[in-house]
C-alpha cells in the first residue's frame, strides 16, 4: 500500500479517546483525556495535552478506549499539536484490540 493510499485506511479515519498518565514538568502525576487519530499494534498518534512536560523519549501510560487496559509507551516524535507515541514489543495491541478501536470510534467526515 502506498503512502497516499495508506491514509485512506480506517485506523487514519477516526477519532477516539484516550486517558494519558505521566509526570507533568513539575513532577506532578497528570491525568489527561485526549483523543487519538491513528493507531497500529505498535503506536499511536495523539493530540498533545496542554500541560508541559512531555517531550521526545518521555514515558508515559496510555488508557486507549474502549479497553482502558493501561499500557506503557514512549514519545518518540512531538508536533505542537501531536504525539507520536511508541509501545514497546510487549505492550503492543493484539489485532483485535485494534479492530475494536477503530469499529468503536465515530469516523471524521
Amino acid at each position: 500500500m502506498d503512502r497516499p493510499e495508506q491514509r485512506r485506511h480506517p485506523r487514519f479515519d477516526f477519532d477516539g479517546a484516550a486517558i494519558l498518565v505521566f509526570d507533568d514538568a513539575e513532577a506532578r502525576r497528570t491525568v489527561a483525556v485526549t483523543h487519538y487519530c491513528n493507531v497500529s499494534r505498535r503506536g499511536a498518534c495523539v493530540q498533545s495535552p496542554t500541560t508541559a512536560g512531555l517531550e521526545v523519549g518521555s514515558r508515559l501510560h496510555i488508557l486507549p478506549q474502549p479497553y482502558l487496559e493501561r499500557r506503557e509507551v514512549i514519545v518518540v516524535d512531538r508536533h505542537s499539536e501531536f504525539l507520536h507515541l511508541e509501545l514497546p514489543d510487549t505492550q503492543e495491541f493484539s489485532e483485535y484490540e485494534v479492530a475494536e478501536m477503530v469499529r468503536g470510534a465515530p469516523a471524521l467526515r
